[in-house]
């Protein structure tokens, strides 16, 4: 408690006590354990494919047989990796689109496969893979699109020629409105005239004119 005040830490009770809980800590030093040991098997080497290194990591866990929950695995990677704009892309998911599955992922896109790539579907040497990535969540960005604007056709002219490798994210795409409430709702209220504002003033200060000089002791 005393650290946490010294150290100017806003914690409620709860929050206090998970942080001071003897099982938190016996997982974290479990944790940094498991890490050590992964990494004096992998070694040191930096890499510039996070996929190469993930791979190392995945095959050094079945070697030591590691137990790591999905979640304690990601805190183990984020903490030794970081995002850097000139290194391999990091593959999220490799899919066999072909047939009947194609069809249905162009339908539910509204897209040619051709333009798969701009929805994300990265084709591969191999006939019908597609790669999906990873996105760097600092680098996502947003558009407001005229409601009865082609989002496609909007994506080529205004985000594609700025930013070459973005593709569009139609699962979150949300339609909607967007309404002034100024414009709509709001009534404006003319400001009263310098003659009626002064007149006011003159008289609150004729009026209190004993009282301010009680309060500096003039009387």
């Amino acid at each position: 408690t005393d650290w946490a005040e010294k150290q100017e830490l806003n914690l409620n009770t709860k929050q206090l006590k998970a942080l001071t809980s003897e099982t938190l800590w016996k997982k974290q030093l479990n944790l940094l354990q498991t890490a050590t040991l992964l990494s004096n098997e992998i070694g040191t080497d930096e890499y510039n494919d996070f996929n190469i290194f993930n791979e190392k990591v995945n095959a050094a866990v079945k070697k030591l047989k590691c137990t790591l929950s999905s979640s304690e695995k990601n805190a183990i990677l984020n903490a030794v990796s970081w995002y850097d704009a000139n290194a391999e892309k990091v593959i999220k998911s490799t899919t066999k689109l072909a047939g009947e599955k194609l069809e249905k992922v162009l339908i539910h896109l509204g897209c040619k496969e051709n333009q798969l790539e701009n929805y994300g579907y990265f084709s591969t040497s191999k006939k019908g893979e597609y790669l999906q990535y990873e996105t760097e969540s600092d680098l996502r960005d947003t558009e407001n699109i005229p409601l009865k604007e082609n989002i496609y056709d909007y994506f080529l002219r205004e985000v594609q020629p700025h930013v070459a490798e973005a593709w569009i994210n139609l699962d979150v795409t949300k339609i909607g409105y967007e309404i002034s409430f100024n414009k709509y709702f709001y009534k404006h209220k003319p400001l009263r005239n310098i003659e009626e504002v002064t007149a006011d003033i003159l008289a609150l200060e004729k009026e209190s004119d004993g009282l301010i000089a009680e309060i500096l002791a003039l009387t």
